[in-house]
């Protein structure tokens, strides 16, 4: 559930779009889609600025991986 919410919460794009007005406050993925539209023919830029934003979650997939797996192929335990 760790990793399932907090996949969710950073990948939270409308709410972001429409409430922050600053470019400091904005989030990852928020900050990514505002970066593609200045540098559409800057693939090498896009790429990196596109695993920059993916890397934490990845991160903690790796972190949680057996609790993951585990509670996929499990269910919820009591343990």
């Amino acid at each position: 559930m760790i990793l399932l919410v907090s996949m969710w919460t950073w990948n939270e794009f409308l709410i972001p779009l429409i409430m922050v007005s600053g470019e400091g406050l904005r989030t990852a993925p928020l900050g990514l889609a505002f970066f593609q539209g200045r540098n559409i023919t800057e693939c090498s830029l896009l790429s990196a600025a596109g695993t920059i934003v993916a890397l934490p979650i990845v991160v903690l997939y790796f972190f949680l991986q057996r609790r993951f797996i585990n509670g996929m192929l499990n269910g919820i335990s009591t343990r």
